[in-house]
């Protein structure tokens, strides 16, 4: 992931609200290799739901800051100390934040700086293009099924309402999703954030199903439904959470690099 070069004038910019209409002008400013690239794109694309604002030098925007619904917020382009401080200003309210920004020699202290404390994240993927995953196998009393408008408004996943929010028929539309279903209703359920080539995963397990492997099975439904897409799959965690790191090496992947984010409560 590639640091943008600084901008004269850039420590005085202020970040401007970007509309949606004029979000695909940002797409320059993340490379194919930026971290959660996928959550980026989605919001850009209208995808999922979220805001942007950017700086701008002659017309062109040098720096943005996307933030999702959920805790993903994102920043790309020439960082500043000004920008940092900024961000945690536009960002009150939001909650938990987890601000991934791309690797420079300054930008964790000047996070630090602004109020943010800094933290890692890993990134796995598979090893190879045109890897196509094996579909999982159903484990007996649960059926395995593709989440529609009605089971996605059923959803009790604090993880799926704060990245796709409550819009069924927009989740239908620009996401994907697998759920095991047991006498009735979810015992677990799995989700693609999908953008820029990528389908990123995420997964919530009810608590009465918790320890017996179901988040392999539907984690592994989306990342076979996303390879036969030609969609590249990737699963991104705290660096210190082995549960998941386990997860994604069972699913065929392996750790690609590691990258820093910045965490507030804002």
């Amino acid at each position: 992931m590639s640091t943008a070069p600084p901008v004269p004038g850039m420590d005085r910019a202020q970040l401007v609200e970007v509309a949606a209409a004029d979000l695909p002008c940002l797409v320059s400013l993340f490379a194919p290799d930026h971290p959660n690239l996928a959550f980026a794109r989605a919001v850009i694309d209208g995808a999922i739901p979220g805001r942007a604002w950017a700086q701008f030098h002659n017309g062109a925007p040098v720096a943005c800051l996307v933030a999702t619904t959920a805790p993903f917020c994102l920043a790309a382009g020439a960082l500043t100390p000004a920008f940092f401080a900024e961000a945690k200003r536009l960002l009150a309210g939001h909650g938990e934040v987890q601000l991934v920004y791309p690797s420079g020699p300054d930008n964790g202290a000047w996070a630090e700086r602004a109020g943010f404390t800094t933290g890692q994240r890993l990134h796995f993927t598979h090893p190879r293009d045109g890897y196509v995953a094996p579909p999982p196998a159903v484990p007996d009393g649960y059926e395995l099924v593709r989440i529609d408008a009605d089971t996605f408004s059923g959803l009790e996943s604090p993880m799926a309402r704060s990245i796709f929010g409550t819009n069924a028929a927009q989740y239908i539309r620009h996401a994907v999703g697998f759920a095991l279903i047991q006498d009735g209703r979810v015992a677990a359920d799995a989700h693609g954030v999908l953008g820029g080539g990528l389908n990123e995963l995420g997964t919530h397990i009810h608590p009465d199903h918790r320890r017996k492997g179901l988040a392999f099975v539907v984690l592994g439904a989306v990342n076979h439904w996303g390879c036969e897409q030609g969609l590249r799959s990737v699963i991104t965690c705290h660096a210190d959470k082995t549960p998941s790191i386990s997860l994604a090496r069972k699913l065929g992947m392996t750790e690609e690099f590691s990258y820093s984010i910045a965490k507030a409560t804002c």
